[in-house]
């Protein structure tokens, strides 16, 4: 739609075409950044948090979601944050962007761990398994199912 928007061509007399321009311009690479950097992020997050599942034995359920936040939103925030905004923000304020949303991101992650662990122990009765990825081939890049 941001491309839609920026392809006609103003109304005559429209004085506002360069902020249309300066809001929407950057859309594409905002969007193509979030997806590249939450499937880097995601699977991160997922990696840490089965070989955790493994190494802890099922155990310490905080320590594999916040660990696996820990990596996975710091993978995401790295690729995101310069993707987006570098060049068209200064260094300082992506990187203080970065970091702020970093913290924030993994604050959220330890106050809703009360919930998490609710959800993960009705999902475990009411689908009766406990899933541990001993034999997972986590190559994102294989063709083989």
């Amino acid at each position: 739609m941001s491309w839609a928007t920026l392809a006609f061509p103003p109304a005559p007399g429209w004085p506002h075409q360069a902020a249309y321009e300066t809001v929407f311009g950057a859309t594409p690479r905002i969007v193509l950044a979030s997806l590249v950097a939450y499937f880097c992020g995601e699977f991160c997050n997922s990696y840490v948090l089965a070989k955790m599942k493994l190494f802890t034995s099922g155990r310490l359920l905080w320590s594999r979601t916040i660990g696996s936040t820990i990596v996975g939103e710091a993978v995401d925030s790295a690729v995101f944050y310069p993707a987006a905004f570098l060049g068209a923000w200064s260094t300082d304020l992506v990187l203080q962007v970065m970091l702020t949303n970093y913290t924030l991101k993994l604050l959220w992650e330890v106050v809703m761990t009360p919930l998490t662990y609710r959800v993960v122990n009705f999902l475990k009765r009411a689908e009766a398994e406990d899933y541990y990825d001993r034999d997972t081939d986590f190559t994102p890049f294989s063709l083989q199912t």
